[in-house]
């Protein structure tokens, strides 16, 4: 089994996270996403979704419905992750449908986000008796840690993962981190763009994507 329940509130509590078990992320770094601008599901770089759960890290109480109360927000460390991830399914960065764009995110304020990936050498995940497949086991399970890691741990902004497709940092904001966020994007450019062709290329060669 990938990854074992949550456990209970006060085992979460007692356990805590450890000063090495957080990454921090400064205000000189730079998050990526790439959203849609057209169609059923859009969001704009610095929405935050509120319906779920739907995906690996959302908090979101079950059943799936609209939470006013839960959000989520996900972004990669570097544009190659945002492309490895948002378009994985396919392999195929579709730089038309849905009107995508990649957006560049500057912070107001450093993030603080628990370290499920093994980035700042803590061992958060097997001190609470799972293991580090939180970032890649089944989604209904790891949305009930993500449940309880936002409900005990409320200093928390969020959770740093390892992108099952980029490798790399990834990260799953929760609601209390959009206050961190600039008035506007460092950059937001659609695919289509000609500004974003090398950028582009040169993602889908180091993945093995294709590009349309």
């Amino acid at each position: 089994m990938a990854t074992a329940d949550p456990p209970l509130i006060a085992a979460l509590r007692e356990g805590g996270v450890r000063d090495d078990e957080l990454v921090r992320i400064s205000t000189a770094s730079l998050l990526w996403r790439i959203h849609s601008a057209d169609g059923s599901h859009v969001l704009p770089w610095n929405g935050f979704r509120g319906y779920g759960p739907l995906l690996r890290f959302d908090h979101h109480p079950r059943p799936k419905a609209d939470h006013a109360e839960f959000s989520i927000w996900y972004g990669a460390s570097s544009p190659r992750g945002a492309f490895a991830e948002v378009f994985q399914g396919t392999r195929v960065i579709d730089r038309v449908d849905g009107a995508p764009y990649l957006s560049a995110v500057a912070l107001d304020r450093p993030l603080e986000l628990l370290d499920v990936g093994g980035f700042s050498g803590g061992t958060w995940p097997i001190r609470l008796g799972c293991n580090r497949m939180l970032d890649s086991g089944p989604h209904l399970r790891v949305q009930s840690w993500a449940r309880a890691i936002h409900r005990e741990y409320v200093n928390v902004d969020g959770i740093a993962y390892r992108g099952r497709f980029s490798g790399e940092l990834c990260v799953a904001l929760f609601e209390r981190a959009a206050d961190a966020f600039l008035s506007a994007p460092t950059m937001s450019l659609p695919l289509s763009h000609v500004g974003l062709s090398r950028r582009i290329d040169s993602a889908a060669v180091a993945l093995g994507y294709q590009v349309i």
